[in-house]
């Protein structure tokens, strides 16, 4: 009786082990892979992030403003405003992501009320333009 209690006993080390090596990071074979059912990967974003730039005329005593479009399907992803010409006179008054029908971009609009000279707003979309 001893005996087959030890046999038992070793057989169920045996078994224990051999599934731990199949199944471990080491093994020789795939005992233990699924079958992958996840979704593909999201192609790399290397040359799908692009910078588009609008320019608009600032005039004395109005303004001016525009929007920088991202491409057909494109996700936006920021943007921002400038002026060619520093002028402390110049007050930038919208700037902010646009969605407008089916254009996306960004937005900016200045007020040149007190402005003696015109000058040229910069408006500039950053988009994730869509894996080809």
């Amino acid at each position: 009786m001893k005996r087959s209690w030890i046999a038992g006993f070793g057989g169920g080390i045996a078994v224990a082990v051999a599934f731990m090596i199949a199944c471990s990071d080491d093994s020789p074979s795939d005992a233990d892979a699924a079958v992958c059912d996840c979704p593909a990967a999201e192609p790399p974003l290397a040359g799908r992030i692009v910078s588009v730039q609008n320019q608009t005329s600032i005039n004395p005593g109005t303004g001016g403003g525009g929007t920088a479009v991202c491409p057909t399907g494109a996700t936006l992803l920021g943007g921002g405003c400038g002026l060619m010409t520093p002028d402390d006179r110049v007050r930038l008054t919208v700037a902010t992501p646009s969605r407008s029908g089916e254009f996306i971009g960004y937005q900016c609009r200045w007020s040149g009320q007190d402005v003696l000279t015109a000058n040229t707003g910069t408006m500039e979309a950053i988009c994730l333009v869509p894996a080809q």
